[in-house]
């Protein structure tokens, strides 16, 4: 009972993730419009690194049995929208790194996918899915530190949203709760991979508050 009344809350909460990746992007539309390039102060390796951590949440609910609706649909979402997101940044800046990030992206996506046909991952597979949340977990920190490095260099929030990431930690701290109630050893990787991006993207939050209260 516990499990589907947190499943419900972190999906739920995960609702407003969706918001804040579409705010990212109507943002980045809007500024388009009104200057024509709107992604100087957008890190690829930030965004990338936030599809692979979604991307391994979505693998996870895909390999384990039963099948982790609450997890996989939602990051599904999130998926697209980040794909939106990376292919703009693409657009606007023409540079070979973006478009194959994009291409990597679209592709794993795909991959991903297909392999429901294929669920559950037994043994082997089932490691997989947990060392690629590890090998995520260190993507996710570090794309996070070079945003922060990212906004540092720009010494301007520009059009990188905040609600973006408030929404985000929403998230992770619902997901965390929900995965309070698995077993330790199935939700281990699902506390570590959420936990590093509670603390990394809360301290990117609060350079982004600081930097909107300097001076310009």
């Amino acid at each position: 009972m516990l499990y589907h009344l947190l499943g419900t809350l972190s999906a739920c909460a995960f609702l407003l993730t969706w918001y804040g990746l579409a705010h990212q992007w109507l943002v980045i539309e809007r500024k388009k419009r009104e200057i024509g390039k709107a992604t100087a102060s957008l890190s690829t390796n930030q965004f990338a690194s936030s599809f692979f951590a979604f991307y391994a949440n979505f693998i996870f609910g895909i390999a384990i049995s039963p099948f982790n609706h609450y997890l996989v649909w939602t990051r599904l979402g999130a998926l697209i929208l980040i794909l939106l997101i990376l292919f703009r940044i693409w657009q606007d800046r023409h540079n070979r790194t973006v478009k194959w990030v994009f291409i990597t992206a679209l592709c794993a996506l795909t991959l991903g996918l297909v392999s429901m046909l294929f669920r559950p991952y037994e043994g082997i597979a089932q490691l997989g899915a947990n060392g690629l949340m590890l090998v995520v977990t260190a993507i996710l920190v570090q794309g996070t530190l070079h945003q922060w490095l990212t906004l540092r260099r720009a010494n301007t929030v520009g059009t990188l949203s905040s609600h973006l990431f408030r929404s985000i930690l929403i998230k992770d701290l619902t997901t965390l709760a929900f995965a309070l109630t698995m077993p330790i050893s199935i939700a281990w990787p699902l506390l570590v991979l959420n936990g590093a991006s509670v603390v990394t993207r809360g301290g990117l939050l609060i350079q982004m508050e600081i930097m909107k209260r300097e001076p310009q």
